[in-house]
């Protein structure tokens, strides 16, 4: 099912021609001072996307004409359902395309019989073959992945979870968020004493359950300093998942960059340790896919730490993913284009988290997604509006992560030695800044 999650999004403001105020020792964007008049509104980011994975026909949106195919699309669907009313073609069914596709198409020869006529599908794994009076037309068709069931899921995260009873061992505290995917909770160990995350899940009402299972398995697997280290989940009556994470008070990065202004030692600083992240999760083989300021966790001794990995792959070196996944803005033109790619998209999303901590949103964010996707395959890179004030080592980092081609783009040990990140200022001086956020969201 194509997953949009795009929530009504109020007017974007222009940070990047917002004026800067002083206030005590922050330098804070003119927004905020309108959000304490009770004006000032955040700017609704689309969460993530998988594409092209709907119970539909493909969308076959072009980089020239996304809008013209889109409701090419829609037409198509009328039709679609029109004719499956005056005939005895099944309508989709639930959210699978490949119960209605699996009576379509068989990998064998398949004939059947009408008063005038006779038909017969040939098929393999990318074409059919409808033969029809000595006249053959090839169509290609999608090729169908396994799609997991409830149950496999089910059993895969059972080989993942710790059983017994958390409420014996975990005393929930307050709530700290909510998510899409479920509730973020403060809780304390009743043994150790230490202070932790517990995200509540209603495990069976989620539609990507498999995305579940692949968060916490590589959260399991693989644990370093600048990551949110999973401790152990629990499953209560196979329904309600605990993940019990690092706890990181400070928040998203996402509250920082909007409410604040970096200097580039701390734009510097929150970049280092995500590409000690990025270089620890390369070399291991995985390919995180959704690297954007509100997957970025700050704690209030200034630790910067990156999580969300529910899109994350893995990925043999010298291969390529196919599969659109993503946030838009965030998005890498390889995969806006429907190209083959590799881990050098988290590159790319990384450069445009550098532009969100300098503008206060990544470009395009006034666009809807589609049309995101659409500017980002047809430009590539985008405008540095700030690019006279920056430093001549900023630039040219920028203009290393943001190559269209991803052959040419950097890579993490490259970026690690720039000159950029060796300018880092250590991660206390975040503190005030993560501190002055959490006053500002009392």
């Amino acid at each position: 099912m194509t997953e949009w999650n795009c929530c009504p999004r109020a007017k974007p403001r222009n940070l990047a021609k917002g004026g800067r105020r002083e206030l005590g020792e922050l330098i804070v964007r003119d927004s905020v001072v309108q959000l304490f008049r009770g004006a000032g509104f955040r700017p609704a980011r689309s969460s993530a996307i998988i594409l092209w994975e709907s119970s539909f026909k493909p969308l076959n949106f072009s980089v020239q004409s996304p809008f013209a195919a889109y409701i090419q699309h829609i037409g198509q669907e009328l039709q679609y359902f029109k004719s499956g009313t005056n005939s005895q073609c099944s309508t989709h069914s639930g959210d699978s395309v490949e119960s209605e596709s699996s009576s379509k198409i068989s990998s064998v020869e398949e004939e059947t019989s009408t008063s005038t006529t006779n038909y017969y599908i040939n098929s393999n794994k990318e074409n059919v073959a409808v033969v029809h009076n000595e006249k053959t037309c090839k169509v290609t068709v999608r090729h169908l992945t396994h799609k997991s069931s409830d149950r496999e899921v089910l059993e895969a995260l059972r080989t993942v979870v710790t059983p017994g009873n958390p409420y014996e061992k975990y005393r929930l505290i307050h709530r700290v968020g909510v998510g899409a995917s479920g509730t973020v909770y403060a809780a304390k160990c009743r043994h150790t004493g230490r202070t932790v995350a517990v995200k509540r899940i209603a495990f069976k009402s989620q539609h990507k359950k498999d995305m579940l299972v692949t968060e916490i398995k590589v959260m399991k697997q693989f644990r370093h300093h600048a990551l949110v280290n999973f401790i152990e989940a629990f499953l209560v009556d196979e329904n309600d998942l605990w993940v019990v994470m690092d706890y990181l008070e400070g928040g998203n990065l996402t509250d920082v960059v909007v409410k604040t202004i970096l200097d580039e030692g701390q734009i510097a600083a929150v970049l280092k340790e995500c590409l000690l992240a990025l270089n620890f999760l390369h070399c291991h083989g995985i390919i995180h896919r959704d690297i954007k300021s509100d997957n970025v966790l700050l704690g209030m001794d200034g630790s910067v730490k990156l999580t969300d990995f529910g899109f994350c792959a893995e990925i043999e070196h010298g291969a390529n993913r196919a599969t659109m996944v993503g946030t838009p803005y965030w998005m890498a033109p390889e995969i806006a284009n429907k190209r083959r790619y590799n881990y050098k998209v988290d590159i790319w999303s990384l450069g445009i988290m550098a532009l969100e901590m300098v503008d206060g949103e990544p470009p395009y964010l006034q666009e809807t997604p589609i049309k995101a996707i659409h500017l980002i395959a047809q430009i590539g890179k985008p405008e540095v509006k700030r690019r006279s004030q920056m430093s001549p080592e900023f630039v040219h980092f920028l203009d290393r992560c943001l190559c269209v081609r991803p052959d040419l783009r950097a890579d993490t040990e490259e970026l690690l030695a720039h000159p950029f990140i060796a300018q880092a200022r250590p991660l206390t001086h975040l503190i005030p800044y993560i501190k002055a956020v959490k006053q500002f969201k009392r």
